[in-house]
């Protein structure tokens, strides 16, 4: 009974993960994006800290985007270690067993740190292009 209900909730973790690094991925591009448009438009003009708070805005979501990419790809090979595992187990193979066990262990955790890398970058990237939104269209806002 408890096994089963471990295996459920590490499937709604595996799902809610997946979901999150996509989520998150998606999000930072299309930060990146309209930041792009804006750096386009002719009105909107930054000076002094407003337009060192953009440039690290744009090189924060830059950086979001790299590492959800990577945190994708950790991901897929962390399934892909995971199923041989478990093959190898399958067929007594302990010497791949203990190989492919190992290198999914590695790329879980990779993958966890890249998630949290990722939302702590964009979150860095949202706040100072919000900021410089604001700052550069204040004269519109009021």
């Amino acid at each position: 009974m408890a096994s089963e209900r471990y295996i459920r909730w590490q499937g709604y973790t595996i799902a809610q993960l997946t979901f999150a690094l996509n989520l998150f991925l998606g999000l930072s591009l299309a930060s990146l994006a309209f930041a792009f448009s804006l750096v386009r438009d002719k009105d909107f003009l930054l000076v002094g800290c407003s337009k060192i708070l953009f440039q690290i805005s744009l090189i924060s979501l830059c950086l979001s985007t790299l590492v959800g990419c990577f945190a994708v790809v950790s991901r897929l090979l962390d399934f892909r270690f995971t199923a041989k595992k478990i093959r190898s187990d399958e067929s007594s193979d302990v010497e791949s067993s203990s190989i492919h066990k190992y290198s999914y262990k590695i790329l879980g955790s990779l993958t966890w740190r890249l998630f949290w890398l990722q939302v702590l970058t964009l979150a860095i990237g949202l706040f100072g292009l919000i900021s410089s939104v604001f700052f550069g269209y204040s004269s519109h806002f009021w």
